[in-house]
Formats: C-alpha cells, structure tokens, sequence
C-alpha cells in the first residue's frame, strides 16, 4: 500500500497510547492524521509511514525527519514529541512520529482566498524566517518552503475564518527531505524540493544552502502579496521558467518590498539575504503598514 493511500481503521492506537481520530493529509512521506494521546489527554499529530510498503529511500526519509526534528526546538517549527513503530491492523509494520497538533489550516489554503495584506503578509514572512534562522544555525536546511508547508494557527472564536490577526502564529512543518548542510545529500539530489517553489540551484541539482530556503520563502511571500504562484504548471514546466525567466516583483508592491523580494530571490545565492536580515526588514516593513 503507497504512503499516500495509508488509511488507519477507526480508533486504531498506536504504542498503546495514540489513538488516531480523523486524517488531515498525506504527502510524499507518510500520512498525517489528528489524534489523542491516552496517557496525558491531549490532542496531537500523527504522522504514520507504512514500513511495508516503503522502499530504502522513504524510510530514510522517515529516520531523517525524526533526527531533525529531534534537534530543533522554535515557536515557529513544529515539535516533536515522540517517535515509535507498531503494527496496525489492515495494513502491517507502521512507524510514527508525533508533533504538536496545529488547528487550523495551511497558508496554500489561506492564499486560496485572495491575495493577503501586506502587513500581515510581513508578519508571516517575519515568523517563518526567524524559524527558518534557527533551523540554519543547527545546520539544517528545509529544501521544501512551500504553502502547503506552513500551518496557519487558528482562533478558537473564528473557526474556518479568514485568516486576518497579525498574531495568530505559523509554523513551518514537514522536514521529510532537510538535509545537513554538512551532507553529501545537499550536493546529490536534483529532484529535493517541490518544483515551483525550488530555487535555481535546486533545479540545476548543484549543491544547496541556508540561501536556497530564502529563495523559497521569497516565492511564497509574493504568492502571498499577488494571490499568484510564480512558477505555476507540472514539474518540468516550472523548473524550465525558473531558469529561463527570473522572478518579476510587481511594482505596485512597493519599492521596499521590491528590493526585498528580488534580493530574496536573486539567482545567485550569495546575492539573497540571510533569514536574520529578512525577518528585520520585514519586521520594519510591518510597521509601516501595519495589519488591521
């Protein structure tokens, strides 16, 4: 059974304490369901990977992600809680990890919407850099910031609401495919990332940096700003614009926001900004068009 179909029966438990209530997705690495966990009465995510039917590749994207996120502690990436292997019913051997539980919805289905204002467009960008500067400084690199990729916190007294409170948190999640800056992996895999959010160096399948997360992040927050996704299409269309056309920043936006997202998305690494300069110019940014 693929990773994408797993679908746990009803109640199913694992470890003898999480018992998985209702799926929120899947992806490429495993299936993610809202559950509870028995022992301590808290609702949490569990992320299960079908150890049956993975090949080499999937269970070592499983044991890196549980190693990252072992080693990562901010406000602004998910946390995890626990790791373990059990068998379930239907399908066979499954292992697990288990993150703090983040109701809400993802910036993708936010953006779905419209287009954000710009102040509370720089709020976010502002959490998610900060998190992405401490996930650098513990020599990780994401290599997948994307929308569908960041979890969009939600106020009890506004369920499905639109997304509009400049202090409602984000948090970046799924680190199936970090790797370690000091990895042979940042220099041997041209397929890492998703194809409309990589950066150039990715899509050329040359070695990748704290500066390629950036990149990313620049793509995203002009998602954010314009209601558009830069590089749109199936993998091979998005990859060849990229290289072909270099992003184009409205400029509507603003000469501030402008100069950031060009510098961000620069085709030289070397060129974009470190995530501690982008969480400071977007800081000043949001005062000055502060979020209602």
């Amino acid at each position: 059974m693929p990773l994408t179909d797993l679908s746990a029966p009803a109640g199913a438990v694992l470890g003898r304490r999480y018992r998985l209530d209702d799926a929120l997705g899947s992806g490429g690495s495993g299936a993610v369901y809202r559950a509870t966990d028995l022992r301590l009465d808290r609702r949490v995510a569990v992320k299960v990977f079908d150890l049956g039917a993975a090949d080499g590749e999937e269970i070592r994207r499983y044991a890196a992600e549980a190693r990252v996120l072992a080693g990562l502690a901010h406000p602004h990436l998910v946390a995890l809680l626990d790791v373990g292997a059990d068998q379930l019913t239907g399908v066979g051997p499954v292992a697990f990890l288990v993150m703090e539980l983040v109701e809400g919805r993802t910036l993708r289905d936010v953006v779905a919407d419209g287009p954000l204002p710009r102040g509370l467009v720089a709020d976010v960008g502002r959490q998610l850099a900060l998190g992405l500067g401490h996930a650098h400084g513990a020599g990780v690199v994401h290599r997948d910031v994307k929308p569908s990729n960041v979890l969009v916190a939600e106020r009890p007294s506004s369920p499905g609401g639109r997304f509009d409170s400049p202090w409602l948190p984000v948090v970046l999640a799924d680190f199936g495919i970090a790797v370690s800056t000091s990895s042979t992996a940042s220099r041997t895999q041209p397929s890492s990332g998703t194809a409309s959010y990589q950066s150039p160096e990715q899509a050329l399948g040359r070695e990748v940096g704290p500066a390629t997360d950036v990149y990313s992040l620049g793509l995203v927050l002009l998602e954010c700003l314009t209601g558009h996704r830069v590089y749109p299409g199936d993998p091979l269309t998005a990859s060849l614009a990229r290289l072909l056309r270099p992003v184009e920043v409205p400029s509507d936006l603003g000469r501030d926001w402008e100069l950031l997202l060009a510098a961000m998305t620069a085709g030289d690494p070397a060129d974009r900004p470190t995530p501690a300069a982008v969480a400071a110019e977007l800081r000043a940014l949001r005062a000055l068009d502060p979020p209602s």
